[in-house]
């Protein structure tokens, strides 16, 4: 993670140990300046053939792996049905979602959703391991090799024009090398999904869809909200179902940076990967104006 500048022109402008909102107790509520929250979509991929199968049978004995023919469910694609509930959510769901970026899990079903409720749109999609599914034991949750995923669904995207980025964040290796026959460690996945939370809060983006899996979202969600009303409690906490997108407001309590530098004794911050070099981080109007005057002929400097 990057240091930070007491500038006050740096963004975003306050320190790790600083406070970044005001609450009083007894007034019942929080401010934060706008700038220091972003919406959070979280959408859990349609129905697979896993699904389907599970729900057929009662429950995970068809997707274990010690089950003759569970190797069929592995990364397992969407239904007819699980393509319908992306198109019916497109339709009818999203008219008040507008990401500035879409966050993909790299299963093939997430990968899926993702395009058919978003794609076409002219949003940038960004493949991210640390959002994937909980690993072990259940032949679903094992992808398949990064050659094979892409091989599938790069041209779907490029069809309708998409960019995405299967390479920075997406694919630690070829294989899956998290899958084991035992299940991944409960706290485990909850620190995956703290550490996705952070690198969101490091995102140049105020809305950004994420579209992951009802294990991780569980894990993630279930390690939030103890102390709150149990209405919102139940809300927050319950699994969630195919296609739904439940939204969140991510309110950031200090700064948070992406990898990068700053630029000699300037407030300029440059974050390490490009794709974080928009809005706060934008190349700066008197930086473009410098290159420009660098080229002027020296009879007119």
């Amino acid at each position: 993670m990057a240091s930070e500048k007491g500038t006050d022109s740096a963004l975003p402008e306050i320190k790790k140990d600083e406070v970044a909102f005001s609450h009083v107790p007894e007034h019942g509520f929080s401010l934060f300046l706008a700038k220091r929250q972003k919406t959070i979509h979280f959408i859990r991929h349609a129905e697979g053939y896993h699904n389907e199968a599970n729900h057929a049978y009662g429950d995970d004995t068809p997707c274990t792996f010690s089950t003759p023919d569970s190797w069929q469910y592995q990364d397992a694609r969407l239904t007819d049905k699980g393509i319908g509930q992306c198109v019916k959510a497109r339709e009818t769901l999203l008219g008040d979602v507008n990401p500035e970026l879409v966050v993909v899990s790299p299963f093939t079903r997430t990968l899926q959703t993702a395009h058919i409720m978003f794609g076409g749109k002219g949003y940038p999609f960004i493949v991210h391991n640390l959002c994937r599914e909980r690993s072990g034991k259940f032949t679903c949750d094992k992808m398949r090799s990064k050659t094979e995923i892409v091989e599938d669904i790069k041209p779907i995207y490029d069809h309708s024009y998409d960019r995405i980025d299967f390479d920075s964040f997406g694919f630690l290796a070829e294989e899956d090398q998290f899958w084991t026959e035992g299940r991944e460690p409960s706290d485990v996945v909850i620190g995956r999904g703290v550490d996705m939370m952070k690198w969101l809060a490091t995102r140049p983006e105020s809305e950004i869809a994420v579209v992951t899996h009802s294990s991780w979202l569980k894990h993630l969600f279930r390690s939030f909200g103890e102390t709150i009303v149990s209405k919102d409690k139940d809300e927050l906490h319950r699994l969630s179902g195919n296609a739904e997108v439940r939204s969140v407001c991510l309110a950031m309590h200090k700064g948070f940076y992406p990898d990068g530098e700053w630029v000699g004794d300037t407030d300029v911050f440059i974050p390490s990967h490009p794709s974080f070099r928009k809005g706060r981080w934008s190349v700066q109007p008197n930086t473009l104006a410098s290159m420009h005057k660098k080229i002027q002929p020296e009879s007119k400097k």
